[in-house]
């Protein structure tokens, strides 16, 4: 699912038409949000943040969406692998330190395991 559809999913939790969105946001029609929810463009992080106002919900939430768009996008679909991409950037230093150590040795492992076949 890409960042448009998560939106006009909230967008819809949160009982707005696109016009009403639209509105909040200080627009005459709806093609913005309309052009947002069908995938032809993520808005910048200002619009992002205008947004989350107007839909009454930390920016946060938006910015996970986001994420979870391009991870998606990538590949990453298991919840625990989303989780763990969202968390990171509030984590110690030393954290992020030991996953990305954890990450070395299971790819030098893998690495290691591989074997070439022609």
């Amino acid at each position: 699912m890409h960042f448009g559809q998560k939106l006009r999913k909230l967008r819809i939790e949160k009982g707005l038409t696109q016009q009403q969105l639209a509105e909040k946001l200080g627009y005459k029609t709806n093609s913005y949000i309309s052009d947002v929810e069908s995938g032809h463009f993520i808005p910048s992080r200002e619009k992002l943040k205008k947004i989350a106002k107007a839909l009454d919900v930390p920016f946060k939430v938006l910015v996970d969406m986001l994420l979870e768009s391009r991870l998606e996008a990538l590949g990453i679909k298991e919840p625990e692998l989303l989780s763990l991409f969202k968390d990171i950037p509030s984590l110690p230093e030393k954290d992020k330190r030991a996953i990305i150590n954890a990450y070395l040795k299971v790819k030098e492992k893998s690495m290691g395991s591989m074997t070439l076949s022609f």
